[in-house]
């Protein structure tokens, strides 16, 4: 893998990636970098930028950016290896070989077969529904009549027919090569235990093939269809767990629906494979759904991805509500926006659309709630808000998600809607929340009580774009400043690891931080190609009279920020009855002879009444 990077950072070095971009993008100078209309998602403004000088794009609109070959991932849909091919292939740079270990190369082998009798059983099962369509009278033609999906829906989405054969499809396989082994490897037969004879786990059923992002077929759902069906049989069987599928990474239309998520801004996210297929039939193409589990961290981090943010279109129904919670969880972990899309009873996305149509459907999505709005309403319903007992269930209801909420603003606001439709003090609510979440939701809400004594966040931001291009004051500001100083706590985390890599003479660039960032990193390497990219005075024109001016700014910001609060909330705790402030000066006396920087700090508190804005003054 380490040569496969190697090759890859030698690449980087010899294209041009305006060039690169250039091939998609049409490109307009601005200043030192290039601007255009970003692909990823609808603009009329250019917010897209390119860099020659640190090879990167970044959008401001969505948040996309990253080197040359990421622009290729995401504006082919390729997976990172394959991005780096066509990259090296597009600029006849020869890819050379790469030895694997055999371990390596056997697993990958065995992954390619489940592939390819995969694609083999997708094949097989449509032809199947293809040849029974043409029978008016057979059930699964009347089945899907009456669902209302047709033969060019039925192909668009690879529907098929599972025949009513024990091993029909097994001996299919066999005669197209294929072991029993990797048939039963693949989900889609199974061996019975005592016999050992090898029969189809797929039989009489409707087949719906589940494929991953590039379109490959991994797994499928069978529903029964038959009218004479016994009525303990399930609605719905699925392939189990494989070498190449896991449900919970997954989202059933993806790969069909990721052109339009991106081009959208966000996902229809819907519970079943028949809300996905009529969506897409009538307009809403950037649909999909979990593959009949809840969401998860995984399907998640796909749809972080892709969108910023996520309308629920799921039954109505209890179940379908408490779906949507826990759905809502995963999803907040991530800082996504979410929105509910209120479908009256008792209709699911695919009833309704079949009889109101496109137009209704997409003022729903337009009337579409906040997510927390929506919880609330559900809660006041659920348990009244007129009594003490019922106003604290409603609480223990909504105080689980109000603790995902990672932004401190919506948080706050949040709780004031909730204390407003309870009529209970915004500061119960709040101490409710940090009893369970302990500092750092202390730390939140005292951040934004204080906000006018912040420095602007881009004076942080600031000090990271020096520390990391100009190496004149690098060393002034690493010895400087240290990491407790400062606010933003991405700004934090970076600047440590500036010093880190400064340290080991690692510190090369916007490079050596973004090349740490990875997938799993996507909102820092947002973070760090904005301030990569943040524009003002020139940075090569500072003198160091400007400079120590910028860190004694730095420090005193952090003064005023954390020792003022403390010792306003010891002296709050210690003299609450002293409105006139008689005690203040006594003790101003008394600590200015210990620590005379402190009189300016406990003035200044005084003048802005610092301490009747603390959450806690006077509890």
């Amino acid at each position: 893998m380490s040569a496969l990077i190697d090759f890859a950072n030698k690449l980087l070095a010899r294209v041009d990636i305006v060039e690169v971009v250039g091939e998609y993008v049409p490109l307009k100078r601005a200043g030192q970098n290039y601007r255009g209309l970003c692909p990823f998602h609808r603009e009329k403004t250019p917010s897209f930028n390119v860099s020659p000088t640190k090879q990167i794009f970044h959008c401001f609109g969505c948040g996309v950016g990253g080197d040359a070959i990421r622009f290729i991932m995401r504006i082919e849909h390729l997976e990172w290896v394959d991005a780096l091919k066509l990259l090296a292939q597009k600029h006849g740079i020869p890819l050379p070989e790469f030895e694997r270990r055999t371990a390596d190369k056997a697993i990958q082998d065995a992954k390619t077969k489940l592939y390819e009798v995969n694609k083999l059983a997708c094949e097989f099962y449509a032809a199947n529904l293809q040849k029974a369509l043409k029978d008016p009278k057979h059930p699964a033609t009347q089945y899907l009549a009456k669902r209302k999906i047709d033969a060019e829906l039925a192909t668009r989405f690879s529907l098929g027919l599972a025949p009513t054969g024990w091993t029909d499809f097994t001996e299919a396989a066999k005669r197209a090569g294929f072991e029993p082994e990797t048939v039963v490897g693949a989900g889609l037969a199974i061996r019975h235990s005592e016999s050992g004879r090898v029969y189809d786990r797929f039989r009489n059923r409707i087949i719906f093939p589940i494929c991953d992002s590039l379109g490959r077929p991994v797994a499928f759902g069978a529903r029964v269809y038959a009218p004479d069906a016994a009525p303990d049989e399930p609605k719905y069987i699925n392939s189990p767990e494989t070498a190449i599928y896991r449900k919970g990474q997954v989202l059933y239309g993806l790969h069909l629906a990721k052109d339009s998520i991106v081009r959208e801004g966000y996902a229809l996210l819907m519970e079943g494979y028949l809300d996905v297929i009529r969506a897409h039939q009538f307009g809403f193409t950037h649909a999909v759904a979990t593959c009949g589990t809840a969401l998860t961290e995984e399907q998640g981090g796909t749809l972080k991805k892709l969108a910023r943010r996520v309308l629920f279109a799921y039954d109505g129904d209890e179940a379908g509500q408490k779906a949507m919670l826990r759905g809502c969880e995963v999803l907040l972990d991530y800082e996504l926006g979410i929105q509910i899309v209120v479908l009256p009873d008792p209709h699911d996305p695919d009833s309704y659309l079949v009889e109101y149509g496109t137009e209704p459907f997409r003022q729903l999505i337009a009337k579409s709630r906040d997510f927390f709005e929506f919880f609330l309403d559900k809660a006041i319903e659920r348990f009244g808000s007129g009594t003490v007992a019922a106003k604290v269930e409603c609480v223990r209801f909504l105080l689980p998600i109000l603790r995902r909420v990672a932004n401190p603003v919506a948080r706050l606001g949040y709780v004031k809607l909730a204390a407003m439709r309870f009529n209970l003090e915004e500061q119960a609510l709040l101490r409710l929340l940090r009893a369970k979440q302990g500092k750092t939701s202390d730390e939140d809400t005292r951040a934004i009580v204080q906000n006018a004594s912040l420095p602007p966040p881009n004076h942080e931001r600031l000090l990271l774009k020096l520390v990391v291009e100009r190496e004149e004051w690098r060393n002034l500001l690493l010895e400087r400043i240290r990491p407790e100083q400062l606010a933003m706590n991405r700004v934090r985390k970076w600047f440590e690891r500036c010093r880190t890599l400064h340290a080991d003479g690692k510190l090369l660039g916007w490079s050596s931080l973004l090349g740490e960032c990875g997938d799993a990193l996507e909102e820092d390497a947002r973070f760090l190609r904005e301030i990569a990219f943040m524009e003002g005075e020139p940075l090569d024109q500072l003198t160091i009279d400007r400079v120590l001016s910028f860190v004694a700014f730095l420090e005193r910001s952090y003064y005023h920020r954390e020792i003022i609060p403390e010792y306003c909330a010891i002296l709050g705790d210690l003299f609450p009855n002293d409105p006139e402030g008689e005690t203040w000066h006594q003790l101003l006396e008394e600590l200015t002879e210990h620590h005379p920087a402190l009189r300016e700090a406990l003035l200044l508190a005084q003048r802005t009444s610092v301490l009747r804005m603390l959450p806690n003054f006077g509890h």
